[in-house]
């Protein structure tokens, strides 16, 4: 027989390989050996999934909870996981506020859903000096004059956030009470039926990643978001639904990924010329991202940007080098208004769906990107035999003067040699770039 190379590591090299595992699969290490019997009992964490333990009753799994802390007695925990998705109670809190005295750096609570389940919690996960690490979801925080302090926090994941009666500056509190925060994930979710938050203000003086997402509902309340943070790098930034979308101080911010319809509803006439509210908050929010270098944009927010540039222009984008847009038949239109404004545009992708002919685009416009700047060109889902798209395609080609790849990923069936060779001859270009290359796929 082999060595058990495993077995053969000391207890706290174990232990730390246990602590990845759900609590429920580290129990199961027991049946491997006397040696292993007991080792999860030692296991600096748990992970707990309710359901897993089902259908034990919750007097069951609070003396298994019992066992756990008092094997554990005067240690420090690293980690504490636990998802309610069975209990219809509130079983959880004291087993978290366990968890925080006992020093826990990284805690992630999640309750089955906010429509049946909410968990409360408990006070002193707001004020603890050892977390490093905190996800909340589908809980409600019901104390407004909770005081936060959590000096260590640098990841915070909001999971639909609710806040009871006492009002929405909980969430705006707990952000403002991490004087080292760094990461943080906050995701809002519409029901009818329950307090959401009208206004979230994300405001840090040293947030560097932000993910922020408002997801579906048709929402009769006013919404609005506010985002203050001069460190920021990076933003994910998903929000069809607030009414207010106010940004600043994201002079730092390299990278945005961005979806939003800044909840113009199209449907007869999108984004009217009256509208001057409306046009005002595009306008700002768009300066307020100018200093990016890296954009993603999606088909959604092309489509309200290209009805935007009808009525205003487009801000400057002078730092931006790599920019990835989707783009559908209508508001590909946009697409020279667009580059118009990146004077300093290295790199392009385009996600081009078309479904069928787009009105007439204007191919005489030449951005000064195309002549100056733009080394990379990539187009996907190119249809081969759709006349928009090798006008597209020509366009680059005759126009940038510094390219040097320009690669088309079609959305035909894979193309033999001659076919491909038949394709490129459809590029009747002067090639005012001498030293590119077309690839296609």
């Amino acid at each position: 027989m082999g060595n058990d190379r495993i077995s053969a590591l000391p207890d706290y090299l174990l232990t730390q390989i246990l602590l990845d595992l759900p609590t429920k699969d580290s129990i199961k290490t027991g049946v491997l050996s006397t040696r292993w019997r007991n080792l999860w009992l030692s296991v600096p964490g748990l992970d707990l999934k309710v359901s897993d333990y089902y259908p034990l009753h919750q007097e069951v799994l609070t003396s298994f909870m019992e066992t756990f802390m008092e094997f554990n007695l005067g240690s420090h925990l690293q980690k504490f996981k636990i998802k309610n998705d069975h209990f219809k109670y509130n079983v959880c809190s004291d087993w978290i506020a366990t968890a925080v005295d006992r020093g826990v750096r990284l805690l992630d609570v999640e309750a089955k859903n906010v429509l049946f389940v909410i968990d409360f919690m408990p006070m002193n996960i707001f004020q603890s000096n050892t977390l490093v690490s905190l996800r909340l979801a589908n809980v409600e925080i019901a104390n407004q004059d909770v005081v936060v302090s959590l000096p260590c926090l640098k990841i915070m994941h909001l999971d639909n956030i609710c806040y009871g009666e006492d009002g929405p500056l909980v969430v705006e509190k707990l952000i403002s009470g991490c004087p080292v925060l760094e990461d943080l994930t906050v995701v809002r979710i519409y029901y009818e039926d329950l307090e959401t938050m009208p206004v979230l203000r994300v405001k840090s003086q040293t947030l560097k990643i932000f993910h922020y997402m408002f997801k579906w509902g048709m929402p009769t309340t006013y919404f609005s978001v506010e985002i203050d943070a001069p460190e920021l790098k990076y933003m994910s930034f998903r929000d069809s639904q607030s009414d207010k979308i106010l940004v600043k101080n994201l002079s730092s911010l390299f990278k945005i990924d961005l979806d939003t319809e800044f909840n113009v509803k199209f449907g007869g006439s999108p984004l009217e010329s009256e509208d001057l509210r409306k046009r005002d908050i595009i306008c700002g929010f768009l300066t307020g991202i100018s200093s990016v270098r890296d954009m993603i944009i999606s088909q959604p927010t092309s489509e309200v940007l290209y009805h935007y540039s009808k009525l205003e222009p487009i801000p400057r984008f002078y730092n931006l080098s790599h920019l990835q847009a989707a783009f559908s038949s209508s508001s590909l239109q946009l697409l020279p208004a667009f580059l118009e404004s990146c004077p300093n545009l290295k790199n392009l992708i385009l996600n081009y769906s078309v479904t069928e002919e787009p009105e007439k685009i204007d191919f005489t416009t030449v951005p000064w990107c195309l002549i100056s700047t733009l080394e990379y060109v990539e187009i996907k889902k190119q249809k081969m035999k759709v006349e928009t798209g090798i006008k597209l395609v020509n366009y680059f080609l005759e126009n940038s003067a510094v390219l040097k790849t320009l690669n088309l990923i079609l959305t035909d069936s894979p193309m033999t040699n001659q076919e491909s060779e038949s394709y490129k001859k459809l590029l009747t270009s002067t090639k005012l770039s001498r030293t590119y290359q077309v690839i296609i796929n």
